[in-house]
């Protein structure tokens, strides 16, 4: 999905209302109704409906605000939870669109007009629903603006924003004096810049878009630099499976990893990628690891041999020549270690034809003897912060470092012509003809030991049968991973990276009804 400036979601707005005849009222209608959608989603999934006493709306006095009247409706609508608005103005100083749809809620739910707020306008168990300032915001916040963001800020309450958390500005991601806190954003047509780039990453919390009805016409001419990933772009991805399928034909995968020190991440790829429609998965690990981790009876282990002391050597070649032969994906790096003996066995493996997914020690290796990586369009990596600014040093690309994450990947995928997935908050995917998207599923409790490994899993498994659409295929299964986090029922703390494998179906039903 296009991320675009506010200057051209006005522009769409208009050509929407003037050229398509869409009224400004459905427009903003259409809008609130897809904003308390969502509202309700987040709160079946994250607190329950049991747990939320009051819906407190904070209304401005622009778009924003006639946004949170239609929010305001729909809840009433279609809970049973008390409502309060809490307005910055009269409803006769609003705009035509938001004057009539806030008469048609103000009689039914608690209604004031208020000048300032304090900790008391607030209770145990409210949802508050963040209204105030939509995407114009510029500069400094003006009275009483200021006073309702701290206040908020200071409530320790769960808020969702409307098209951007208050304060924020759209374009560029930052904010001067103060902004909101949001636990949800749901932003309008289509994300906008500042949502993922700057701080908005910092204070959007979880992102969802919610279609308005712009005609597709009108979107197809907005240019675009990248995009933001939502679940819609990942549909595509989770197909219907033919009814004669078998387990080759929906992807082989071989995972090589492992060492005495770090045997278990191996395997939590492993398990992704069976939960992600991989129909066969072989493990290959060092022959002289001394524990294997329980894991999947359907997972196949081979233990190779190596140089003794539980790391890959050159001899472990000869044994993973027919398995990488059989493989549709090959996984290199979770858990394997830097020895000297297993760099002479990454040089090697490096040489493969196969689409190659590179994590991990394999990218520290690459980094330290940048010359044995061999460029191929199927390769894909993904490096964390710290192996991309080793991976940018290492190919002559340290000019980058001071560079945004979106820039650092593009730079990257283009040198190695690979598929770079870097990781973190809004993980980014980059192709090598320049393509960048910004994920925008996943939250705090993917910060975990062994994420990573589990990404690379399902990214292994969509790959399988991706039909050369690598880049495509690797935002998709970022996405998937990102959507895990949000879904748990454990928390952002309580989750762990062997929670992953069990969340992916439910992730992936949520998707596509095929999966």
């Amino acid at each position: 999905m296009k991320a675009i400036s506010v200057e051209q979601m006005r522009e769409l707005d208009s050509r929407s209302i003037k050229k398509a005849k869409i009224p400004g009222f459905v427009l903003m209608e259409r809008a609130g109704f897809g904003c308390g959608e969502k509202i309700i989603e987040f709160i079946e999934d994250r607190i329950h409906f049991n747990k939320i006493k009051r819906f407190v709306i904070l209304a401005g006095k622009g778009n924003n605000g006639g946004d949170a009247y239609v929010v305001a409706r729909y809840l009433y609508e279609n809970t049973n939870i008390e409502i309060i608005i809490y307005s910055i103005c009269d409803i006769e100083k609003l705009g035509d669109d938001s004057k009539k749809h806030a008469g048609l809620i103000i009689e039914d739910v608690d209604y004031c007009i208020k000048k300032k707020l304090t900790v008391k306008d607030f209770r145990q168990g409210d949802i508050i629903i963040d209204g105030l300032l939509g995407t114009g915001t510029k500069g400094l916040l003006r009275k009483p603006y200021d006073n309702w963001i701290a206040t908020v800020n200071s409530s320790l309450l769960t808020v969702i924003s409307l098209d951007i958390p208050s304060g924020l500005n759209a374009d560029n991601g930052q904010f001067e004096g103060d902004c909101i806190i949001a636990d949800m954003t749901v932003t309008m047509a289509l994300p906008k810049h500042g949502l993922v780039i700057g701080k908005g990453p910092e204070y959007c919390g979880l992102l969802r878009c919610v279609n308005i009805g712009i005609p597709q016409e009108y979107i197809n001419e907005t240019e675009s630099d990248f995009e933001v990933y939502f679940s819609c772009d990942a549909e595509k991805y989770l197909p219907r499976i033919p009814v004669k399928s078998y387990k080759n034909s929906v992807g082989s995968v071989l995972i090589i990893g492992g060492s005495k020190e770090y045997y278990g991440a191996p395997f939590l790829s492993a398990l992704t990628a069976q939960r992600s429609g991989a129909g066969m998965v072989r493990v290959a690990v060092p022959q002289s690891i001394e524990r294997i981790p329980d894991a999947s009876l359907s997972l196949i282990v081979k233990k190779i041999k190596d140089n003794g002391n539980g790391y890959f050597s050159l001899e472990s070649l000869k044994e993973l020549k027919p398995l990488i032969n059989k493989s549709d994906v090959i996984v290199l790096g979770p858990g394997i270690g830097t020895e000297r003996d297993t760099f002479l066995f990454v040089r090697e493996i490096l040489k493969t034809q196969k689409t190659l997914i590179i994590d991990a020690d394999a990218l520290n290796i690459i980094a330290e003897s940048p010359e044995i990586y061999h460029k191929n369009d199927s390769n894909i990596l993904t490096p964390h912060p710290g192996e991309m600014k080793r991976l940018l040093e290492a190919f002559d690309l340290e000019h980058f470092n001071d560079k945004s994450r979106e820039e650092k990947a593009e730079a990257l995928a283009e040198c190695l012509d690979a598929t770079i997935v870097f990781k973190g908050a809004r993980t980014i995917t980059a192709s090598p003809d320049g393509q960048i998207t910004v994920n925008s599923s996943g939250c705090p409790a993917l910060a975990t030991a062994g994420s990573g490994d589990s990404l690379t899993g399902i990214i292994a498994a969509l790959n399988a049968k991706a039909h050369e659409d690598y880049y495509g295929a690797t935002a998709a299964a970022v996405f998937i991973h990102g959507m895990t986090g949000e879904i748990s029922p454990l928390g952002n703390r309580g989750f762990i990276a062997d929670d992953i494998h069990e969340l992916i179906p439910e992730a992936m039903l949520r998707i596509s009804a095929f999966a």
